[in-house]
């Protein structure tokens, strides 16, 4: 038997730290590590795991919530019942605190980015409280990007307490001919349009009324179709906007579970967040050969290096966007050439096995 590592996540829905953990369950050692994953109850990652053929466990007073006494309390008795040898938490502070009262080792993972950091959590004792946390509830916190270790730095985190494992995504599955067009036809999109994506939860800090002003000034190109796939507080907002404005070009996919089959239509992707750690769509994208026009914010010219394996546009500049999107439309040569760099770079940095190598490393140091 391998060491027994237990994964505590509280996403009730599949979001990124999910998606995240699903590519480490495909990936790793099953003869190295014996793996089991706590989950909130009626968690929709629950039938995706148990498909993977690894254990999980639903438990009460956890959905969506990184503390409560009641899920301290429950997450306590079972990591003290099933007794593994490391605990990965994601967003659970009860899970590390579990973790530690059973004098488990903890590996934490940060997932996103609040970047800049208020100057309040920069200060005394905010600084020396966040760090004491993340030193005393962790043997090692794992930042999914530099960016998100930058912010780990200035909140009160010791450098070499964290441990800088960018994400990793598996490919995405290529359509055939006759798959292209069941999906296209689904979302109205015609054989010979070109398509611009942003895949994304519908959250203001994704930029969406910025996309819709882009996809404004691309409706001049009646081939350009914008496709926004995902869900969340802004969805009610933006059909507003779409009705209101007449936005004609614009098609909305709602919660997308494949993004394979979006991908598989898509020419460019668009991402026009205002804060971002390391997306995970830019990481597919760059899997799919599917250049990317993203904002120069947080995580992103770390995943797309402008006019390399993408373009890179300010923040809250749509005009920018547009033009961005149309030079890529226009220029075959750039667009292929951006094209072949975004695959060779998934393979080199991004590829979901070389994080998960990474996370094992990472095990075994702590545990040995």
């Amino acid at each position: 038997m391998g060491k027994r590592i237990m994964h505590v996540i509280t996403d009730s829905n599949i979001g990124g730290a999910g998606r995240l953990l699903l590519a480490f369950l495909k990936e790793y050692d099953r003869s190295a590590f014996d793996v089991e994953v706590v989950l909130p109850q009626g968690s929709a990652l629950s039938a995706y795991i148990g498909a993977l053929g690894v254990e999980y466990t639903e438990l009460p007073n956890m959905a969506e919530s990184s503390f409560s006494w009641n899920g301290m309390s429950v997450l306590y008795h079972f990591i003290k019942m099933r007794q593994p040898d490391l605990v990965h938490t994601h967003a659970s502070l009860a899970g590390r605190i579990g973790a530690k009262l059973c004098r488990c080792k903890i590996v934490h993972s940060r997932h996103y980015c609040v970047y800049p950091p208020s100057r309040r959590s920069t200060r005394f004792p905010f600084k020396q409280a966040a760090g004491f946390v993340n030193h005393f509830f962790s043997h090692a916190i794992v930042a999914v990007a530099s960016e998100v270790k930058k912010g780990l730095i200035e909140t009160g985190t010791r450098a070499e307490h964290i441990a800088l494992i960018p994400n990793g995504v598996t490919p995405v599955r290529k359509l055939s001919a006759d798959e292209k067009a069941t999906v296209r036809g689904r979302f109205g999109i015609k054989p010979d349009d070109f398509v611009v994506t942003q895949i994304a939860r519908l959250s203001e800090v994704k930029g969406h009324d910025y996309t819709l002003d882009t996809a404004k000034i691309l409706a001049k190109d009646s081939s350009i179709v914008v496709l926004l796939a995902g869900d969340g507080p802004m969805e009610a907002h933006i059909n507003q906007r779409i009705a209101d404005e007449k936005i004609k070009n614009v098609r909305m996919a709602g919660f997308v579970s494949d993004v394979d089959e979006i991908f598989g239509i898509t020419d460019v992707q668009i991402n026009a967040s205002f804060t971002e750690a390391a997306c995970l769509s830019l990481l597919e994208g760059l899997s799919a050969g599917v250049p990317s026009v993203a904002t120069h914010v947080g995580g992103n010219p770390q995943i797309i290096s402008h006019g390399k394996n993408g373009l890179l546009v300010p923040v809250r500049d749509a005009q920018a966007m547009a033009d961005a999107v149309l030079s890529l439309k226009k220029d075959t040569a750039l667009y292929q050439k951006l094209s072949a760099e975004a695959v060779a770079d998934y393979h080199a940095n991004y590829h979901a096995s070389k994080m998960t190598r990474d996370i094992e490393s990472l095990y075994r140091s702590i545990l040995s």
